[in-house]
């Protein structure tokens, strides 16, 4: 008993610990012990939050005539950061400031680079209109975030910021640095009066971009609506035929948002990305297989009629494997989209009060036949 006491007492402290060396950012503080290792004072900046979704921090100040000092900070996944500035709200032709942080230990970078297109042969290193103060340039990567610092000569910078992360240790490599593809990205007009965000630019989605409404369609109609739609027809037709209409309205309303997601994702530029392939392969699977239930529906023989039983077998057994095809392939879009932790978490919760849900339906079934 004491060992147990001892061994649970460790796993909390291990717990805690872990959870103290989960650094984060708010601009309800200052940078704190960052702050020395920046090139600049950064006492009085002024802090937005410029994009929640990848927790991107943004401080600035104007301090000087003709000078703006910045500092970004985010999350250090052991991918590169930017942030830059242009005149409409468009990459192409814009300057951005990359920073990131070798996964070896070596030095932190901080680099300018000059946008000419959207390949990445057209991102060039130290180049760009940015007019940088010299030596007032840095990357510090403190308590897992990097923090990007950077001072301008200008009289005002450009009034939009363009923003991107890129893939998880896809960083610049000598000898010529090029940035592969981002991993998302987005822009918003930015007032530095006032410092408030605007709604984004002609090129960016940067609230909400096409790839998450992929997604999240695909999440609510396949991976949700499906499995809920299901247990309506297996636990609940004692409630006849209330069972039969709430089972079909499900059900047809997760094919039909499931479809949305699929168009969406024939639509999106899969970029080379890792196993995109199995996940097509998937998606047109269950998308096959959903529509075979729908057919299916449209052809259902009477109760009396003797290929009825071979029809329900078909129609169950179809359904079930769609549905766990739907969960595998969320959970793959999820992890090829390298979403964050919290939709990836949240998904899983879900599928674990689905799993028990079954299983206690089950158990009841199974009671209630021995009765």
């Amino acid at each position: 008993m004491a060992g147990s006491v001892r061994l649970l007492l460790l796993c909390l402290l291990g717990f805690c610990f872990a959870v103290s060396h989960q650094k984060s950012d708010s601009c309800a503080g200052d940078l704190g012990a960052v702050a020395r290792l920046v090139p600049f004072d950064t006492s009085g900046f002024h802090c937005i939050t410029l994009w929640k979704q990848e927790d991107f921090i943004l401080r600035y100040k104007n301090t000087a005539t003709n000078q703006w000092s910045f500092v970004l900070s985010a999350p250090d996944t052991r991918s590169w950061v930017a942030v830059g500035f242009s005149g409409k709200g468009g990459m192409v032709g814009s300057s951005a400031m990359v920073g990131w942080s070798s996964s070896s230990g070596g030095k932190a970078v901080a680099k300018e680079y000059y946008l000419q297109g959207r390949s990445p042969e057209a991102v060039t290193p130290d180049d760009g209109k940015l007019t940088l103060v010299r030596n007032r340039t840095a990357t510090v990567s403190r308590s897992d975030r990097l923090y990007l610092a950077f001072e301008l000569s200008t009289d005002h910078p450009q009034p939009f910021l363009i923003y991107s992360v890129g893939y998880e240790g896809s960083l610049p490599s000598p000898p010529d640095l090029k940035l592969q593809e981002h991993r998302d990205m987005g822009s918003r007009g930015f007032n530095y009066a006032s410092a408030t965000l605007s709604s984004g630019g002609g090129s960016s989605d940067a609230g909400f971009p096409a790839k998450r409404w992929h997604g999240l369609l695909s999440m609510m109609g396949w991976g949700v609506l499906l499995p809920m739609g299901m247990m309506v027809a297996r636990y609940f037709r004692r409630q006849d035929p209330y069972w039969f209409y709430g089972h079909m309205a499900v059900q047809g309303v997760g094919f039909l948002v499931g479809i949305a997601a699929v168009i969406l994702g024939f639509l999106l530029d899969d970029d080379g990305l890792k196993n995109i392939f199995v996940h097509k392969a998937i998606g047109i699977t269950i998308l096959a297989t959903a529509s075979l239930q729908v057919t299916a529906v449209l052809a259902r023989p009477d109760k009396m009629s003797k290929v009825r039983r071979f029809w329900n077998w078909y129609h169950h057994n179809i359904g079930r494997a769609a549905i766990l095809l739907a969960i595998a392939n969320v959970f793959i879009g999820l992890t090829i989209a390298k979403e964050v932790s919290a939709y990836i978490v949240s998904y899983g919760v879900f599928v674990a009060v689905w799993v028990m849900a079954v299983a206690a339906f089950e158990f009841k079934r199974y009671y209630e036949d021995d009765d």
